[in-house]
């Protein structure tokens, strides 16, 4: 990253972590396959306290 970059990321509140992607466990795949699965369906989907 050039200097002119970095003063442009500080100047606007941003660092380098506000670009890096976040890491996505294979549960978290599965879940939000489940509850796109349950929209199409119209299935409303129960919420356990536990997670």
């Amino acid at each position: 990253m050039t200097n002119l970059q970095e003063e442009m990321l500080k100047a606007a509140g941003l660092t380098e972590d506000n670009f890096r992607k976040p890491k996505v466990t294979e549960i978290d795949r599965i879940k939000a396959n489940v509850d796109f699965l349950a929209m199409l369906n119209g299935v409303e989907l129960e919420v356990s306290g536990d997670e």
